[in-house]
């Protein structure tokens, strides 16, 4: 028994892979060329870091989040401002890119568990508006000693090939400049990421208190995948479900980029603005024209951006239509990177976010 189902769209506009490193890390570290050419006054190039993971074995069906999985260091020398994150599938042997149909998603991470860029199936390439960075060094030099340390994690998945025996490697490509490059006062505004995550109830375990009203057409009462709240289980047909949200950021601030992750069979999420009464941002959904497989999810991305309010609650809801006959697992979560309105320095000290 799965989630109960939904009537329909909102009308307004398994395993964690958070696991030890595997045995034997590889990586590849490289300056060169960048991608593109700056188009910030005064500011030179970017410059490029590629990082790959060791290679990962592709034998058999791997769902989203279990597929095999590598984690590397990451040289945060001069990493001081990171403007864009594009991830990708390689063949190990060759180096040829593969079908981002084996993309589960990539990350990076602190030592103490926050990640502070993610890519997904679908949101491959994350890549801030002119104007804007993440201040990677600063982060890490408001962190104790010992926990400034950034690793990347690339996992792969396989969602339709039973017969395959095939060796990868997810590879990340970095643009980033130097504090020296992006001068003092920065010319580049900086960015934080905060974190929405969909968590469900156990089904089995939720009682109903007496005399509740238990809204039909959206739930947030689901079987769980391996009992972790974050990975439910739909069945056959339309799903709903919510989650409200206090203090999604310490200060007031602008979201300027967002991105979400979601799984196969996912239609959309959205974003909205319970105390101001209004819609904030919605995602839909591409899959590929012939199966159900995501084949992009559009992000966020404004110089402008909207509000994220200290004091304001927020709501995210996800919806999902299984077509696949047969029960499917999902889960849903909204990155949003917001700039402080006073300018304040942001640090990440307690741990995994969620």
């Amino acid at each position: 028994m799965g989630c109960g189902s939904s009537s329909g769209m909102p009308a307004a506009p398994g395993r964690s892979p958070l696991l030890l490193c595997a045995a034997g890390l590889a990586a590849l570290s490289i300056l060169g060329p960048a991608c593109r050419t700056s188009t910030q006054v005064g500011l030179p190039a970017p410059r490029v870091r590629v990082i790959e993971t060791a290679p990962l074995h592709i034998d058999r069906i791997y769902t989203s989040m279990a597929g095999p999985y590598d984690r590397t260091v990451v040289d945060t020398a001069d990493l001081d401002w990171v403007t864009a994150f594009r991830s990708e599938v390689i063949d190990a042997r060759t180096g040829r890119p593969m079908s981002d149909e084996y993309f589960c998603h990539s990350q990076l991470q602190l030592r103490n568990g926050y990640r502070l860029m993610l890519g997904a199936t679908g949101i491959a390439d994350v890549r801030f508006p002119d104007g804007f960075g993440m201040p990677v060094g600063q982060i890490l030099g408001s962190l104790p000693d010992g926990d400034r340390m950034v690793t990347f994690l690339g996992m792969v998945l396989n969602n339709h090939q039973a017969t395959i025996d095939r060796f990868a490697r997810v590879r990340a490509t970095l643009e980033y400049w130097t504090d020296e490059e992006v001068g003092d006062p920065p010319r580049l505004k900086k960015l934080y990421r905060a974190n929405l995550i969909m968590a469900v109830e156990d089904l089995e375990a939720y009682t109903p208190d007496p005399g509740e009203q238990v809204n039909e057409d959206v739930t947030t009462h689901c079987v769980l995948v391996e009992g972790e709240r974050t990975h439910w289980i739909v069945p056959p047909g339309r799903q709903v479900t919510r989650k409200r949200y206090r203090n999604v950021a310490p200060v007031d601030g602008t979201v300027h980029y967002g991105v979400v992750h979601l799984h196969n069979h996912a239609v959309s999420m959205s974003l909205t603005d319970v105390t101001a009464g209004r819609m904030l941002w919605r995602t839909d959904v591409v899959h590929e024209a012939n199966r159900r497989q995501i084949q992009r999810i559009p992000v966020y991305s404004s110089a402008e951006g909207f509000p994220l309010l200290a004091d304001h609650e927020y709501e995210i809801e996800v919806v999902y239509d299984n077509t696949s006959g047969g029960d499917v697992d999902a889960m849903a979560m909204m990155s949003l990177y917001y700039h402080p309105a006073g300018g304040e320095n942001i640090t990440y000290p307690r741990g995994p976010e969620g």
